[in-house]
């Protein structure tokens, strides 16, 4: 099945549910999203889709959604062929992608069944909207091919014909499109007026660039919209032949329209450029400029970049945003109908791979054909072809046979061709029917099945409607699918338009078929790796190649005649392929047939990884080429299932591959895998199944054996086990040649007990009695079996009868029978004689079966005679320890339970019991009378009494009654006593000592003796633990627990013991305080006072108690006498007291420091604060609450009656005891009655507390004391309650309250997505940004985690054992980054599950997700290698060349694969293959040019690590010339200038290479050229590819400028003012320097145009760019200052003086001849050549008037003689120009000046002189302090910056040189004392 569009594909309608389902689907794609398959359900759903490249499921069944996704690393958006497994089986789902599992889901339930109300869907949704169908959950549809969809029961790519309301398919049709295998430089060809294709969003944040080449010979289309809402959009269409760009932002609509027509058949590229504030539009080489405004805002486009026309959806917007392309078009969509290549998209190539949805387009560019009509007549007035229908009958039924002449379409394989006129023929007289050719339609009902009819027709005609127009004008296209049947066709009916009645056959209620052949065309074999292009094989080994690992599928061949071919030649050292008819003979091809045959083979014989590349041919095609990466790995394995075995006693179970397998890291390639049993099971043996169908004992067996099984385990003893006793044999594993671990498989053997429940027969004394299962009845336990299968045999045989079977037969000794013959009454017992006084009989037997055999049992007979004689017993006294009973199978009518009367038949009978009550006595008794008569005083009696011993018996499990956390010092030890695990047996007669611990494996530490820290304990006495024989010695994590089995020798049971590991630590537990009488002693309890510890401490003599603030009402004794220490053991043995000084201080207190001595590690605990009240009036002992409880204070509390005492006992009665509260409690409430107590209600009485109590309710904070002040007074009873205002009769005191803490509050996560990002092969600390969960009442330390499911990629480790795996840690452990992950190398990132607990509430549980990167390399520095000119060495380091790796302490090599072409790489001496960082480093790696004739060269490097690589890598290797160029360089316009060598200097090179330099120039100047210089009257410039150094240095090459230039020219009457815009241009040129024996060199010299206005003959003043003129990094080493290169410095206390401007006399006709006006440049340079902002180079005019002299002869007298020089140099002058003119004008070449002029920027160097007038004089300026005295005007002439040099340098004008004042920083400065010019005075 092929997907052309993103819309829905096959949809069946089907309800079903079902709690089982299956789902198969093959495909190939090149787009990462698609929905791929959904079972659609009211709720419920199956969905199945990609997701970048992924697999991803959902399943809702009702108990909520859970999510599957693969993880594979390789993407399966590849096109390549992929198959998917689906399996849900109620609670479990699986997953396989390529027949590799990548992930199971547990469904939790209760809801297991899928409903199915809404149908499956393939591909796309169609119309389907539930709420589950989000938009991220289904972005768009499945866009490739299809072949293979099974769900259940359900092909649902068997038929693609839809079927009204049960079937529906859209945009699908079979074969496989090229669109899905098309790339980025196919080109597409857009056929329909409905074709389009849609590409993503195009991003356009600040600009965007759409580039394309474009082919069309029609003659409007629209080719490119995307819109961006609320209206605006951009868009490209042909209007009338022309391309139009639109774009419309905020209402404003800009356009560009192109001069040239496109639709010439020819291809013209176009790109449109969208900047901020414009739009560009190229085509072939016109390019139009439109700005879009000075306001307009960006345009964020959000719709699909349509290309060629739009879906249907968004044709509406389209007409309404005006586009004339689609406007008006009333048959089609206005698609553009042509071809498109080379899309890009902001400069990244697009095309098929990543279209969306594509429309009515093909692959390559097929030009179209203008369909014409078929004559020239117009259609409606064609007259019929009469010639088929004249001999005719005239009825309809057979012209309706008759009317339609239907040809065949033909069509290629894949291709498309236009349903023409002369496919389809009607022949009809129309006139006599009154209706016209173009009425007659056509309605497609039935569509074709290997392809599809695309109609370009009118939207108004209907739904699969066409006519004979368009069949005419082509507008009826069959697109074949490329399917391989040579034949399709489609059902069509035919009815008219007309209005007119018409023959029922053009009714359309006829059907007819027409027929399409297909012309096949040999489609290439294509070649897929199902399983990955990974293969894998042991080291030195072979393995198979197969079909399931290499497939090949020709669609138009048998598969079996395609042969593979090896392209190029396997790594010599890697291995080869060989036959299995030729094995050791490597090949290089082999056939299809050979592959499916199992007889290729890969032999593996050097390096661990390689690659071999297959492709295939079928004789004239060659398929795509694989390449298979070939990874040889050293031998692993590891026991993957040894689940045991169950076997019932004396049977047989098989043994196969899922009780024992190994598993090697090959799985794919065949081992043998060999098991040899060491040690035999004891109860059994291990069996084999032969050939001959017999089992046989065997010592070994292999792992095919195992999948075959042949292997089973035959119980063989037939004894009782007692005890559930197990079987096992030992194997050590062989896998190939290498031996490896041992494997012990154990068997469960259900052990077969038999029961005897009755076994007694009362037998007359001349009666036989049947056995019957009331007297003899046997059961089996352990396992049911059934009755004829439990026999008895007998041992012995009665003495007193006989046993009979089945009639007469006497059985004897050894004779057996069944219990089924007992239930069957077959076995009697029959007496010898008659018996004559009561006697007993009885035989013995054993059970037995084929299973097993008992022991021995005994059979009872009672042999009863008429003569026996009743006593009757009466209980006078009842045991009381139990009772008598009366057993339930006697026959009796009093009640069985203690009985008080029986006789002596029911003792006969048995029928009488005692039943103790199973108290822990050894002694019972009771009374009894007896008498002949069952009437009292009847008879004489005798009363005695019956004793009865007991026989105490192990009854009774042992019970924890010491259930704590053991706490010891991390990393330390500790005695574990009976204060932390204890034990009792509540059997009377048991020692506790006696209880025997037996413990499993412990991963925090280990048990050891005391004495002897070296010998593990694995079992101990509890005596040991009251002895303190029992050390724990901790390592590891900080929190675990272990398993303890506690045995009294006969019962067992567990517990758990709880290990927490923490800093060492001394802690006060109990600090009550004491209540003592006035002037009397107490002693302190451990009750009252004690501590604890994590520290070793072996006697309680250790802790010691430090007085350091005695009591200060009392005396503190220790053994009677006052002492100011005392030890814990004191303490606890009640030798410490306080005894009151029975002063009237009513609170006393003491501080003391706990000290921990006598142990490696001392801990000093001091309590300050701590303080035990004594109170002597009353009492005051203090509450203790739960947290967030209450509790009540009533009189045993709180008690101040005593206060009475101080009143004669005669008032007493008169006063009542009352309490105020004066400080209420911080942390909760005092409740009297239902008020809280408050500072205005503060007071109860003692009344209260006796009678009902007050109530203190705890806030629920975490706090752990809270306490509330009181006074207490007396008052007299019947007045109201006053507080005494003498504070002698107040008492003062504090209540104190202890809160017990609650853990009530749960641990929460803060990190709600817990994970990690790891390099394989890494180890990373976890961090609490990685996993952090916090509880506010319990510290980090108590909240432990647990790994349940461990890491798939790795393992979890702690700081210090990185090698060991642990699955428990703590938060502290975390934060204090103690927990690494330790990765495994793979490359899958996996998850672990976990959970966490406070040890109080319910554990939460979290995944965590580990990330794996791959370890990559990434280059930092890439910057190449130079050298200058002349020099063949250069060294390669970091800053030229460096790499690092995302992973640590891994080394990069550098690996050479291309050497350079004209040199080499040597470290040190040496040739350089190979190097590394550290050579880089060291400076160790160096290049050196062995070849001098080129300019440049390269080489290219592998950046290798061990376990990645990057490739390609070229460094590049320049040669910059050695010379130096002259900076910011302008260069006149319109006339030739000289270089000179202070802008090109090769002297150095010149003279290390002892040659003359030569220029070649590479890249002329873009407006200019160079020429060589000639002179004379008949000399001209012609230009130049090459000059030499020679010719730079003689003035003989000269640069040629030409610019254009706009000049506008306003006149005045009184000033002459210019205003004239120019562009400073830029021009460079590129030349390539050459000298012998030495590497040529490449160069560039830029420069600046200045412009040239020759009709006034001066340079334009312009402002110069702002940024300096850029030079190639080659030429910016060796580039010094040049002589012409000034710098400029301004300082900033300093006016720069303007430069004397150069004044041209020229008469103006409207103007005043005196003032001249001229524009220079105030702006100074700084010295980085950038302009100063503040004072910006602007062209300003300058006036020079006449001004009066202070000195009249000081200015007449240098006047006259100026006056007359200037008279002689202007008719020289004149002289020379008419000569010049005589010879046609030759050449003028001015030199480089070496100053600034009048009319060039002050901050530049310039390179020529504007040309002049001729016959105007020139009027100089000079300077008022000349260097050159003699003649000022000729240094003014020979200074070019002044006069246009126009002479040759040799000119003998030339006579002296002299140069302006410059300062020091380079401008033109007023030497002191030159004569100031006073009004009206100026110097010429």
């Amino acid at each position: 099945m092929q997907r052309a569009a993103a819309a829905e594909a096959p949809g069946l309608k089907t309800v079903e549910t079902s709690s089982k389902n299956s789902l198969h689907v093959r495909f190939r794609t090149s787009s990462p999203d698609g929905l791929l398959f959904l079972a659609a359900g009211d709720n419920d759903f199956l969905w199945v889709a990609l997701h970048s490249g992924h697999i991803q499921v959902r399943l809702e069944l009702g108990s909520g959604e859970h999510t599957l996704r693969s993880e594979k690393a390789t993407p399966l958006n590849d096109l390549l062929w992929h198959t998917i497994e689906l399996q849900h089986d109620e609670h479990h789902v699986t997953l396989a992608v390529d027949k590799t599992c990548h992930g199971t889901l547990q469904i939790p339930g209760p809801d297991l069944e899928l409903s199915i109300q809404e149908g499956l869907y393939v591909g796309g949704l169609g119309s389907l909207d539930k709420l589950y169908l989000f938009k991220e959950m289904c972005p768009v549809g499945f866009r490739g091919c299809m072949d293979e969809v099974f769900f259940n029961e359900h092909n649902l790519l068997s038929s693609l014909r839809p079927y009204s309301g049960y079937k529906m398919v859209h945009e699908v049709s079979l074969g496989c499109s090229p669109q899905f295998s098309a790339t980025v430089n196919d080109s597409i060809s857009f056929f329909s007026s409905k074709a389009y294709m849609s590409l993503p969003v195009w991003e356009v944040p600040q600009e965007g660039v759409f580039d394309c080449e474009l082919y069309t010979s029609a003659e409007e289309g629209l080719v490119l919209y995307s819109s961006a809402g609320q209206g605006d959009y951009i868009a490209l269409e042909m209007r009338d032949r022309h391309l139009v760009a639109v774009v419309r932002i905020g209402g404003s609509k800009t356009a560009l329209r192109s001069t040239a027509a496109v639709n010439d058949g020819n291809w013209h590229s176009v790109r449109l450029y969208l900047a901020p504030k414009a739009l560009h539009l190229t085509v072939g080489e016109e390019t139009l400029n439109s700005s879009l405004g000075a306001k307009s805002r960006p345009l964020q486009l959000s719709g699909p970049l349509f290309l060629g026309g739009v879906d249907v959806s968004t044709r509406s917007e389209v007409r309404r945003n005006g586009l004339l392309s689609v406007v008006g078009k009333h048959i089609g969509g206005g698609s553009f109908k042509g071809c498109l290549r080379n899309i890009k998209v902001n400069d990244q190539n697009m095309g098929l791979p990543s279209a969306v949805v594509t429309k009515d387009i093909s692959v390559g560019c097929e030009p179209l054909k203008n369909i014409e009509p078929l004559t020239t007549v117009s259609p409606e007035t064609l007259a019929p072809d009469t010639s088929a229908t004249e001999h005719q009958p005239e009825s309809d039924k057979k012209k309706s046979q008759t009317f339609l002449l239907l040809e065949d379409l033909q069509v290629l394989e894949g291709g498309r061709a236009p349903l023409e006129s002369k496919h389809i023929k009607v022949n009809l007289e129309f006139r006599k029917l009154g209706i016209r050719q173009s009425q007659i339609m056509f309605r497609i009902e039935e569509q074709p099945v290997h392809g599809q009819l695309r109609l370009d027709v009118d939207s108004d005609q209907g739904d699969n409607t066409f006519s004979m127009l368009d069949l005419w004008h082509g507008r009826v296209m069959y697109v074949h699918g490329g399917s391989e049947d040579p034949l399709d066709f489609f059902m069509f009916s035919v009815f008219t338009s007309s209005k007119k009645e018409v023959p029922g056959f053009l009714k359309g209620n006829r059907l007819h078929r027409f027929n399409i052949t297909v012309e096949p065309s040999n489609d290439a074999p294509e070649l897929s790796l199902p399983e990955g292009s990974l293969f894998v094989l042991l080291e030195n080994s072979k393995r198979r190649l197969t079909t399931d690992f290499l497939r090949a599928t020709d669609p138009d061949n048998n598969s079996t005649e395609l042969v593979f071919t090896l392209l190029g030649n396997l790594t010599a050292d890697a291995g080869f392929l060989e036959l299995e008819d030729n094995p050791g003979q490597a090949v290089t091809s082999f056939s299809y047939a050979d592959l499916e045959q199992g007889k290729v083979s890969y032999v593996h014989t050097g390096v661990s990884n390689s690659r071999m590349a297959l492709r295939a041919s079928d004789g004239e095609k060659i398929s795509n080429a694989v390449v298979i990466r070939i990874m040889a790995v050293t031998l692993g394995h590891k026991i993957v299932n040894n689940t045991g075995g169950e076997v019932i006693q004396g049977g047989a179970t098989h043994i196969g591959n899922k009780h024992l397998a190994v598993e090697v890291n090959v799985a794919t390639q065949a081992m043998d895998i060999r098991y040899d049993v060491v040690e035999p099971p004891i109860y059994g043996e291990v069996q084999r199944l032969h050939s001959g169908g017999e089992w046989k004992q065997t010592n070994t067996f292999t792992q095919k054996l195992l999948e075959k099984e042949r292997l089973r385990y035959l119980s063989t003893y037939r004894g009782i086990q007692l005890s559930n006793v197990t079987d096992s044999f030992k194997c050590k594993v062989t896998i190939g040649s290498l031996s490896t671990d041992e494997v012990v498989f154990v068997i469960k053997v259900r052990w077969i007990h038999y029961k005897v429940t009755r076994s007694k027969l009362e037998v007359d004394s001349d009666h036989e009695v049947l056995l019957t299962p009331q007297e003899f009845r046997i059961v089996s336990k352990g396992v049911k079996l059934p009755e004829e299968d439990i026999q008895v045999r007998l041992l012995t045989l009665p003495k007193k009868g006989n046993l009979l079977f089945d009639g007469d037969e006497i059985l004897q000794v050894n004779s057996s029978f069944s219990q089924r013959n007992i239930t069957d009454h077959k076995v009697r017992y029959k007496l010898f004689e008659r018996a004559h006084e009561d006697m007993r009989d009885m035989f013995s037997f054993v059970v037995f079966s084929e299973y097993s055999h008992s022991g021995k049992h005994d059979f009872r007979i009672s042999i009863k005679t008429l003569s026996s004689r009743e006593v009757y017993y009466t209980i006078t006294s009842s045991p009381k320890n139990g009772k008598l009973m009366r057993i339930n199978h006697c026959n009796s009518t009093t009640n069985g339970d203690n009985v008080v009367a029986f006789t002596n038949r029911d003792i006969l009978e048995d029928c009488i019991s005692y039943v103790h009550d199973d108290s822990e006595s050894t002694h019972d008794a009771f009374t009894f009378r007896a008498s002949m008569s069952p009437v009292k005083d009847k008879a004489p009696a005798t009363e005695d009494t019956f004793n009865i011993s007991i026989q105490m018996i192990n009854d009774e499990k042992p019970v924890r009654v010491v259930d704590k956390v053991f706490h010891v010092a991390r990393d330390s030890q500790k005695l574990l006593t009976l204060e932390d695990l204890c034990y009792h047996d509540p059997d009377v007669d048991f020692d506790d000592g006696q209880l025997l611990y037996t413990r499993r494996g412990i991963p925090m530490g280990e048990l050891v003796l005391v004495n002897d820290t070296s010998h593990k304990l694995y079992q101990f006495r509890q005596r040991d633990l009251a002895e303190k024989r029992v050390l724990f010695v901790h390592r590891g994590v900080s929190f675990g627990r272990f398993v303890l089995f506690i045995s009294d020798g006969k019962h067992y049971t567990s517990t758990l013991l709880e290990v927490s590991a923490q800093d060492p630590y001394l802690r006060v537990v109990n600090n009550t305080g004491l209540l003592v009488q006035k002037g009397k002693e107490v002693i302190l309890r451990p009750a009252n006072f004690s501590v604890t510890t994590n520290t070793d401490i072996r006697s309680d003599e250790d802790v010691l108690f430090e007085i350091f603030h005695p009591p200060s009402y009392g005396t503190l004794l220790c053994v009677g006498m006052e002492g100011d220490a005392f030890t814990l053991y004191d303490v606890k043995t009640g030798c410490v007291a306080y005894h009151h000084d029975n002063s009237v201080n009513m609170m006393d207190s003491f501080s003391f420091t706990a000290t921990l001595h006598k142990t490696l590690k001392v801990l000093f605990v001091q309590f300050p604060n701590l303080i035990f009240p004594v109170s002597c009036f009353f009492l005051l002992s203090g509450a203790v609450v739960a947290e967030g409880s209450r509790v009540t204070i009533d009189k045993s509390r709180l008690d101040a009656s005593n206060l009475l005492g101080k009143l004669p006992e005669e008032e007493r009665h008169s006063y009542e005891i009352w309490y105020g509260v004066t400080t209420p409690p911080r942390y909760g409430t005092i409740v009297v009655g239902e008020r809280n107590l408050t500072r205005e209600k503060p007071n109860f009485s003692q009344f209260i507390l006796n009678k009902f109590g007050i109530t203190y309710v705890h806030d629920d904070s975490e706090t752990t004391w809270d306490n509330f002040g009181f006074d207490v007074w007396l008052n007299p009873k019947g007045k109201p309650t006053q507080r005494p205002k003498d504070a002698d009769l107040l008492v003062s005191e504090t209540f104190h309250i202890s809160v017990t803490p609650v853990n009530d509050q749960p641990p929460f996560f803060k990190t709600q997505a817990p994970g990690l990002r790891v390099i394989k092969g890494d180890t990373v600390a976890l961090r609490p940004e990685n996993l952090l969960v916090e509880d506010l009442d319990t510290p980090p330390e108590d909240i432990h985690y647990t790994v349940i499911n461990k890491p798939n990629n790795g393992f979890l480790a702690l700081k210090g054992r990185l090698n060991e795996s642990t699955v428990t840690f703590t938060q502290a452990d975390v934060n204090e980054r103690r927990v690494y992950f330790v990765q495994d190398g793979h490359p899958t990132s996996g998850i672990f599950y976990l959970s966490v607990t406070d040890g109080f509430h319910h554990p939460l549980y979290k995944l965590f997700n580990l990330e794996v990167d791959n370890v990559t390399i990434t280059v930092v520095n890439n910057t190449g290698l130079s050298l200058l000119q002349g020099q063949t060495t250069t060294t390669l380091t970091l800053q030229h060349l460096a790499a690092v790796t995302n992973k640590k302490n891994i080394t990069i090599k550098y690996h050479l694969t291309s050497p350079p072409s004209h040199g080499r790489l040597m470290i040190m001496e040496e040739a350089a293959i190979c190097f590394d960082h550290e050579d880089l480093r060291l400076g160790r790696v160096s290049y050196h040019m062995t070849d001098l004739s080129s300019s440049q060269d390269s080489f290219e490097l592998a950046l290798l690590t061990s376990e990645s690589n990057l490739t390609n890598q070229v460094v590049n290797i320049t040669v910059r010339p050695l010379i130096h160029l002259g900076e910011h360089v302008w260069i006149a316009e319109g006339v030739p200038v000289k270089l000179r060598k202070d802008v090109l200097d090769a002297t150095e090179l010149a003279s290390i290479s002892a040659s003359d330099p030569v220029f070649e120039i590479l890249i002329p100047p873009k407006y200019g050229k160079l020429v060589k210089a000639t002179y004379g009257l008949g000399g001209s410039s012609k230009s130049v590819e090459s000059f030499s150094f020679t010719d730079i240095e003689q003035g003989r090459v000269a640069i040629e400028e030409h610019i254009n230039l706009t000049v506008s020219r306003h006149d005045n009457a009184t000033a002459v003012r210019r205003n004239i815009t120019a562009s400073v241009l830029r021009d460079s040129f590129v030349f390539l320097l050459k000298a012998t024996n030495v590497q040529p060199a490449r160069g560039e010299f830029s420069f600046l145009v200045l412009p040239y206005d020759p009709k006034t003959g001066k340079h334009v003043i312009v402002e110069p760019p702002m940024q300096p003129t850029r030079h190639p990094s080659i030429n910016r080493t060796t580039n010094p200052v040049s002589p012409m290169n000034h710098p400029s410095h301004t300082h900033p206390t300093t006016r720069p003086h303007r430069i004397p401007a150069k004044t041209r006399s020229r008469h103006h006709r409207f103007g005043n001849h005196t003032r001249v006006q001229s524009p220079v440049s105030t702006a100074p340079k700084s010295s980085l050549g950038k302009q100063d902002e503040s004072l910006k180079n602007t062209p300003v005019w300058v006036e020079s008037l006449p001004r009066p002299a202070s000195d009249p002869l000081l200015i007449i007298l240098p006047f006259l003689a100026c006056l007359l020089l200037i008279v002689i140099l202007v008719v020289l002058i004149l002289v020379f120009r008419h000569r010049r003119e005589k010879r046609a004008q030759p050449a003028m070449i001015p030199d480089l000046p070496e100053s600034s002029g009048e009319d060039i920027l002050p901050h530049s160097p310039y390179m020529g002189p504007s040309e002049r007038s001729l016959t105007v004089p020139s009027v100089v300026v000079t300077p008022l302090t000349p260097r050159c005295p003699i003649n000022p005007v000729l240094e003014a002439v020979h200074n070019a910056a002044l006069v246009p040099a126009i002479a040759p340098t040799d000119s003998p004008l030339l006579l002296c040189t002299w140069t302006p004042m410059m300062g020091h920083d380079g401008i033109h400065r007023v030497p002191p004392g030159t004569p100031t010019l006073r009004h009206n005075q100026y110097w010429v």
